[in-house]
């Protein structure tokens, strides 16, 4: 009698531990997945790191290019790698992280303690989840910032130009003319620009004011509601331009101080980007294929994380860490590759740029979906 009141009384202390178990166990697998792709995404970041500072070396010596600047900006570049590599990360990550499970027996003890496969997925897929959201951050708002300070930062260490860039905006000046930008519009327009232009006594002559700028190559800038001042011997005569080519002196590497590389804006400024191409009829397919790339980045590395999954608990037969390593290796750079052809063929045919850039990552989905019908059938 009395064991069957001791019996009674343990009961409403093991219920609770078992509601918490779920929790508990999710945390730990959430745990394992996001170590796997902290370790990877450090070793690849520190090697590719390497390698831009040792290209960088190079120009250490140049004007005012100091070893500690060549450090800064390698530094700038560490989320645009994290970036550039998420969908490797995502799936050497997973391949390694659930591999060590497996081989460790612990996905056996969670089975033990509670754990379902349907509860192992939906923690591998939080995971994911963070980890994507992660991507997009950077994405979003902190890589235009980095990469753009990266090059202000080297190019004027190593222009012998005297540009500045501070608050109110950029300054250049060559052959007795001076340029003044206060405005880049997403990323890439030039607004509200300044000319001032001197005589060789060093009197202003031409002063132009410009609300935006189209750059058509270099040295080519259409300048749009344009005002042009000129000195004459009664004062200044003012004409109003709708727009004016003007030949601009700033060489690339002064131009990329102030516009930014497509693939270094942010989604909005992007998108921004090509709606004012489409209102002023300009080419804007290409620049759409780098939206919907980017887009589509987490859309991939979720991807490549159910891959790694089905390489991990697909297989018959248990391999160690090295073999699901090279596995993983060998699988994001098919992936790289095949995205790369993909592209090139899609753009060749003109297809949709959200078609070709969701592609690839589609393709993986049914590959993963008919080995999994295929498992099941047997």
């Amino acid at each position: 009698m009395g064991g069957h009141d001791i019996k009674r009384a343990e009961l409403p202390a093991v219920a609770p531990s078992i509601l918490i178990m779920p929790f508990t166990l999710s945390r730990y697998i959430i745990v394992s997945i996001l170590r796997g792709f902290f370790l990877v995404g450090l070793i690849l970041v520190a090697l590719f790191s390497l390698i831009l500072l040792i290209e960088e070396l190079d120009e250490v010596g140049t004007n005012s290019y100091t070893v500690l600047l060549a450090l800064q900006y390698v530094l700038l570049h560490v989320p645009q790698l994290v970036l550039d590599f998420a969908t490797v990360i995502s799936l050497i990550g997973a391949v390694i992280a659930l591999g060590a499970l497996v081989n460790n027996n612990e996905l056996v003890a969670i089975n033990s303690l509670g754990g379902t496969p349907r509860h192992i997925i939906v923690s591998v897929m939080s995971a994911a989840v963070l980890l994507m959201g992660l991507v997009f951050i950077l994405a979003q708002f902190v890589t235009p910032h980095t990469i753009q300070a990266a090059k202000v930062m080297r190019s004027l260490a190593l222009s012998q130009q005297s540009d500045t860039v501070n608050s109110d905006g950029f300054w250049a000046q060559k052959d007795k003319q001076f340029l003044h930008i206060q405005e880049i519009r997403f990323g890439r327009i030039p607004a509200q620009l300044e000319i001032f232009k001197f005589n060789e006594d060093y009197q202003l002559h031409t002063y132009i004011q410009a609300e935006q700028v189209d750059i058509q190559q270099d040295d080519a800038w259409l300048l749009t509601n344009v005002s042009l001042k000129t000195l004459t011997d009664a004062g200044f005569k003012t004409e109003q331009r709708e727009q004016w080519l003007w030949t601009s002196f700033l060489d690339a590497s002064q131009l990329g101080i102030i516009v930014s590389e497509p693939q270094s804006l942010s989604l909005t400024d992007l998108y921004r980007y090509i709606q004012g191409l489409k209102e002023r009829d300009a080419q804007s397919y290409h620049f759409e294929i780098m939206f919907w790339q980017k887009c589509f980045i987490p859309v991939a590395g979720i991807m490549m994380i159910l891959l790694g999954m089905l390489f991990v608990f697909g297989s018959q037969r248990v391999m160690s860490a090295s073999q699901r390593t090279v596995l993983g290796i060998l699988a994001g750079v098919g992936f790289y590759i095949y995205t790369q052809v993909i592209t090139h063929f899609g753009v060749s045919q003109l297809w949709a740029a959200s078609v070709v850039a969701l592609l690839p990552s589609a393709t993986v989905l049914i590959l993963i979906s008919c080995v999994y019908l295929l498992k099941r059938a047997h």
